[in-house]
């Protein structure tokens, strides 16, 4: 049902995307990008062929059927060019019934994989969806930021003219219309490259949840609240993280490696045992591949036997059994227990500092949004000041008691101010993503 939904919405991104704009809530991105994310869908089907690959190990406990044709000729005279020629076909089954002792290493092997695959693509999920996120908080406060700059250009617009009207009655310099000029330029260039970057983030925005670029969107939200308490963070951090959990998951993995020592000193034991009678055979037999035990099971049925019959009819059957038992092999056995010891607390020691590593790293994220929050906050009150500043100065240019250098400092001044603080709210936002990604939360 979710993708029939998934593939409903494409449809009508498509057909409402040159007639009306598109409102797009937050959550409704978080879960778009979740379904039709190029990359998350290229990170699913990596997993999905390693979960083939799984099944084709698997598979060998399954029946393996088969039939199989033959053809012999031989000469049999040189003289008369006579020749012998015989046809066969068999029928043919066999199964791994059990396994025993250490895990089969292609079965390690492939749950290796498949963790790499599954955390890899946990990883790439925290990734998008903290970049979405960024994205939509980022065209809300850019929406805000062009209101104010229209806002100051209309400000500086009016004393433009204002300028120009006492220019015209002889009551300004040439000098003041041109730096009112200036003024309302300089925020209509800042407007410029503000509504180019918001462009360039909806584009973006699109691409990430895989809807149509190009579509006109509109999105519905408010500004960003941090209330995250900071121990909570650390501990949905700890939970969350992707090098924490493939760091736990390889030691439970190393821990089994270790508890399967003890089969290096039990003995090898090999099992053939068959009967026939001619036209049929059904075998078991029990070896050892690497470090398993396994338990095979194995019957041919002859449909056209090659071999002439016997006569006797007989049903015949055969048993062998061989018993290795190690005593002393210089050591490397007791070797090996000393490796996968020491590999499993070198694994425990690592997952204990990566538990420390992601505390420190989310409680200096924590820290860097606040840093931010209290700047954006102190510059706000800046960007406050310097425009009060700035109409003072103004009134006393125009009484004459303030020089034009001096104006020109207070003017830059707010310029300066009003862009660091547009900066600081933009850091914001984006030190709050990457906080959210270290934590892989999101609402």
């Amino acid at each position: 049902m979710r993708s029939i939904s998934y593939g409903f919405l494409t449809v009508c991104f498509i057909l409402s995307g040159a007639q009306a704009e598109t409102a797009l809530s937050l959550p409704h991105c978080l879960e778009t990008a979740m379904g039709h994310n190029r990359k998350l869908i290229q990170a699913r089907e990596s997993i999905r062929q390693v979960e083939g690959g799984r099944i084709v190990v698997r598979s060998r406990f399954m029946p393996h059927l088969d039939l199989t044709a033959s053809y012999n000729a031989r000469r049999t005279s040189l003289s008369d060019g006579k020749t012998d020629e015989q046809l066969g076909s068999a029928l043919r089954f066999s199964q791994r019934l059990f396994e025993f002792g250490p895990d089969f290493a292609e079965e390690v092997q492939t749950r290796e994989d498949l963790r790499q695959a599954v955390y890899a693509y946990e990883g790439q999920v925290y990734q998008v969806l903290a970049r979405v996120w960024e994205l939509f908080h980022l065209i809300l406060l850019q929406n805000r930021q062009i209101a104010i700059r229209e806002e100051s250009r209309d400000n500086f617009q009016l004393a433009y003219e204002r300028q120009q009207a006492r220019f015209a009655r002889q009551l300004a310099t040439e000098s003041d219309v041109l730096n009112a000029q200036l003024s309302v330029l300089d925020e209509e260039l800042a407007l410029n490259n503000l509504e180019r970057a918001q462009f360039n983030n909806k584009m973006d925005l699109l691409r990430l949840i895989g809807q149509p670029i190009g579509t006109d969107i509109h999105l519905d939200g408010g500004s960003v609240e941090f209330s995250i308490d900071q121990d909570r963070a650390v501990e949905v951090a700890r939970k969350n993280s992707v090098a924490v959990s493939l760091a736990s998951e390889r030691l439970k993995e190393q821990g089994r490696v270790v508890r399967e020592i003890a089969w290096e000193y039990s003995p090898d034991i090999n099992l053939n045992a068959g009967v026939q009678d001619g036209q049929r055979n059904a075998r078991i037999a029990l070896g050892k591949k690497g470090r398993t035990w396994g338990m095979d099971v194995a019957s041919e049925l002859a449909l056209r036997n090659t071999d002439p019959p016997d006569p006797a009819g007989e049903t015949r059957w055969s048993t062998l059994v061989e018993a290795r038992i190690p005593i002393f092999e210089g050591s490397s056995r007791i070797g090996r227990e000393t490796r996968e010891k020491a590999r499993l607390r070198q694994l425990e020691i690592g997952l204990r500092d990566l538990y420390a590593e992601t505390e420190l790293n989310v409680r200096q994220a924590y820290q860097q949004v606040l840093e931010t929050k209290g700047s954006q906050r102190i510059q706000a009150e800046r960007v406050k000041i310097a425009r009060r500043r700035l109409e003072i100065n103004q009134i006393l240019k125009d009484k004459g008691q303030v020089d034009e250098n001096l104006l020109e400092t207070f003017r830059n001044q707010f310029f300066n101010t009003q862009d660091q603080l547009f900066r600081n709210q933009e850091t914001f936002i984006r030190r709050i993503a990457a906080l959210r990604r270290q934590m892989g939360y999101f609402e």
